[in-house]
């Protein structure tokens, strides 16, 4: 079943108001994960939201932070004999304890300096508490068929890293690769103004445009899925008409369904995808660096992040229930795939 709800990450409280407007333009419902004896900090939009159930808290359960255990572990275990730069401590940052298992502290122990407070807060090293994070947040949304979102270009920047467990060499940028880490952007979707669009206008909108909403988010993740599952050269040709227009009129057709928001211009959504050489050089039907950006129909831009280690092993291991979303609630910078290669390449390298 194709996940139909967004969860965001990697805080408990949203930034900004018109992200998670911006995302009920798409999913049914967004979710977040707080804890139990924890009450966000919510403004008076948010609580509204909340209230129409299309906001929603996510409790975790022993197999969430089990699992998340045990994945983290392994990931540490793979790093520890050259740990990227973004996992190497430096400052100080917390986690909550309902949020881990207690058997990671042991474990802390040979990994890192930590303490609790006397409120039961884990401090860890800003770094690790992310590396947590991350993949907590992989684990809850796989466990319930969620994709994921945020607003914040860093996070999304380096999420691949722990998603993908850290299947990129030192050298990110490699033209040669069979197949790289791509940013797929579906250009004017969400009204800039939407912040300033009221609680109320948004869930009249949301249960007005259920099918319309549905159509436009199903062709998209129709469309990256099949990027990523293709490595035929003959076949990959095929995307632009079998795809790209179904992707583009149900766009057109979500577009008309905003009736006072139609002719407001519209920002981006941004998600990745695993996809082979083969595919992009078919799509570009030259021989470029897959490292530029290439368009697709006007409204689609897509371009290598980073090269995969082992692209098979991306493409064995690819679960299409969860992918993870950027939504730019601001402007954001004209080039996603650029500044997404600079900033992930730094917290590697760095």
């Amino acid at each position: 079943m194709k996940a139909d709800s967004i969860l965001y990450y990697p805080h408990i409280e949203f930034q900004n108001e018109a992200w998670v407007k911006s995302s009920l333009l798409l999913w049914n419902h967004v979710y977040r994960i707080v804890p139990e004896d924890y009450t966000p900090h919510d403004s008076d939009e948010i609580k509204a939201l909340v209230d129409a159930d299309l906001v929603r808290n996510v409790k975790l359960d022993d197999k969430d932070r089990g699992d998340t255990f045990n994945e983290f572990l392994r990931l540490c275990d793979k790093l520890k004999s050259q740990p990227p730069a973004g996992l190497i401590p430096s400052d100080v940052d917390r986690i909550h304890p309902d949020k881990i298992d207690t058997r990671l502290y042991p474990y802390l122990d040979l990994i890192s300096d930590y303490f609790i407070d006397e409120e039961k807060w884990l401090h860890l090293s800003k770094e690790l508490a992310r590396g947590y994070m991350f993949k907590l947040s992989q684990v809850v949304a796989r466990i319930r068929n969620l994709n994921r979102g945020t607003d914040d270009m860093d996070a999304w920047s380096i999420s691949p890293f722990f998603c993908e467990n850290a299947n990129f060499g030192e050298f990110l940028h490699d033209p040669n690769a069979k197949g790289f880490f791509c940013s797929v952007t579906l250009e004017d979707v969400v009204p800039e103004n939407i912040g300033e669009v009221s609680s109320r206008e948004l869930i009249k909108f949301v249960n007005d445009r259920k099918e319309e909403r549905k159509l436009l988010r199903e062709r998209f993740d129709d469309f990256t899925n099949h990027l990523a599952l293709i490595s035929n050269v003959q076949h990959a040709g095929q995307v632009e008409m079998d795809f790209v227009n179904d992707l583009m009129e149900s766009k057109d057709e979500y577009r008309k369904s905003m009736d006072n928001w139609k002719e407001i211009p519209a920002l981006a959504v941004t998600t990745g995808a695993p996809v082979s050489m083969a595919v992009l050089s078919t799509l570009s039907l030259i021989n470029g660096n897959p490292f530029s950006i290439l368009r697709i129909a006007g409204s689609i831009a897509m371009g290598a992040i980073c090269s995969y280690a082992d692209f098979n092993r991306a493409k064995k291991r690819r679960d299409p229930s969860y992918a993870s979303y950027l939504i730019g609630v601001d402007k954001l910078c004209k080039n996603v795939t650029g500044e997404s290669y600079t900033r992930l390449e730094e917290f590697i390298n760095d």
